[in-house]
């Protein structure tokens, strides 16, 4: 993502006789575990231009892939999951699960997670996904508090 993101900067400042960044910040992303929280993931995704008020009707936002997802429109760029897949055995199908899934998923405290994930470079899963994760990289998946709570009776007798 890097890589493709300094290529376009320098394409769109070089055609446009300018200098400077175009976004605000460095990418940022997370290690989902798909098979729990692909759905999630989707909704939080293309809930994102609703959310930003760029779009009163989440399908208006022309960019995202709840019309390939939820409304069957084609999309070459898309490649579909398989847990997409397993919605149905037809485009009609899929859409119309993924409608009902989208539009049924509580999420706000999942999308809180995310967010948190997301901006710490963590990995957003089970505890079981970030073991086997954690296992395979050799090292931690979560964030750890450093120290202790300096005001708590636990903290002072450790402290001494």
């Amino acid at each position: 993502m890097q890589t493709m993101a300094n290529r376009y900067v320098r394409f769109f400042n070089a055609t446009r006789n300018r200098t400077g960044t175009i976004w605000e910040g460095r990418f940022k992303s997370c290690l989902v575990d798909s098979e729990n929280y692909l759905f999630t993931l989707y909704r939080y995704i293309e809930m994102n231009p609703v959310k930003a008020n760029m779009v009163k009707n989440i399908a208006d936002y022309r960019w995202s892939s709840y019309r390939h997802n939820a409304l069957g429109e084609t999309n070459t760029l898309i490649t579909e999951h398989p847990l997409y897949q397993d919605l149905g055995d037809s485009t009609e199908l899929r859409a119309a699960n993924y409608q009902k899934i989208f539009n049924t998923l509580n999420t706000a405290a999942q999308e809180q997670q995310i967010t948190d994930a997301t901006m710490r470079g963590e990995v957003y899963g089970t505890d079981g996904f970030h073991q086997e994760v954690s296992r395979l990289i050799s090292r931690a998946t979560k964030l750890t508090a450093h120290g202790g709570d300096r005001k708590s009776e636990n903290y002072r007798n450790q402290a001494g």
